[in-house]
């Protein structure tokens, strides 16, 4: 085969508009492994979402998945985190309590938690699709000074038309990588982890050139993964800014666009 790695997104990626993924895309993916290649997901949720999410969905075995915007990298086996990129507690406090200055409602994960001030109507459909429950601990920002553990993500939810404001609001913070990994979600992870960096050390792992590498996603936070493969795909569905640097654009989440690429470059 031409690529022997292929990353995909979850939400709006490889997971349909209906929660669910296609037998069609399970079907390309055991076909693709089969075949000696490698499959994996990288994603912002946190493991803990993920664990759950791909056993319903039947995606199951021995392959890799990348959490918190590829601050963690996880084995789906045996649940064991392979290694973290935690974010500098500075850069955590700051983000935290420009959030909540800001009046928006921020949290914070670590490889097994996600911190919140309380569950409420703004956050609690978050939690839900993920379906996971945080740690509610009033002030996010003051427990996270007292945080002993790695601290691998933040986030914040915004109104859908503050996205550039709140990027600017968050963009000068040292250390960090800010994203918009939703209309409504502002994410930050440390400078050296992110998606991108993310296929590149797991491509040094598996002694698989990047050249040799398909990414696949549709949002602002998949553009570093997506410039970075070797075969750089935005779906159909995908932002604009996205499509506009991917190699090639595939057919929307709910039309199998992952599984129309893996089976095009599956023997």
């Amino acid at each position: 085969m031409r690529y022997d790695l292929f990353i995909s997104d979850f939400d709006g990626t490889l997971l349909r508009r209906d929660d669910r993924v296609s037998a069609r895309t399970v079907a390309a993916i055991k076909k693709f492994t089969s075949s000696g290649g490698v499959f994996g997901v990288s994603t912002g949720r946190a493991f803990a979402s993920m664990i759950k999410r791909l056993g319903e969905l039947g995606l199951s075995g021995d392959f890799p998945v990348m959490c918190c915007q590829g601050a963690a990298s996880v084995d789906i086996r045996s649940g064991k985190t392979l290694g973290v990129i935690p974010m500098k507690k500075a850069a955590v406090s700051e983000f935290l309590r420009r959030a909540e200055t800001l009046g928006l409602c921020p949290q914070y994960y670590t490889p097994d938690k996600i911190f919140t001030e309380k569950l409420n109507a703004v956050n609690k459909p978050y939690f839900d699709i993920n379906r996971v429950l945080p740690e509610e601990v009033g002030r996010v920002s003051e427990h996270a000074e007292n945080c002993c553990g790695p601290v691998l993500k933040t986030l914040c939810f915004i109104e859908p038309d503050r996205r550039s404001e709140m990027l600017d609001a968050f963009g000068d913070i040292q250390g960090i990588k800010v994203f918009a990994s939703h209309p409504m979600l502002i994410e930050a992870v440390d400078a050296s982890a992110g998606k991108g960096n993310g296929l590149r050390r797991l491509c040094e792992s598996l002694g698989i050139p990047i050249g040799r590498s398909v990414a696949a996603g549709d949002e602002l936070n998949d553009m570093e993964m997506v410039q970075a493969a070797g075969l750089g795909v935005a779906m159909g569905n995908a932002v604009p800014e996205l499509k506009a640097v991917a190699d090639r654009i595939t057919s929307d989440c709910d039309n199998d666009g992952v599984a129309e690429i893996l089976e095009e470059i599956t023997e």
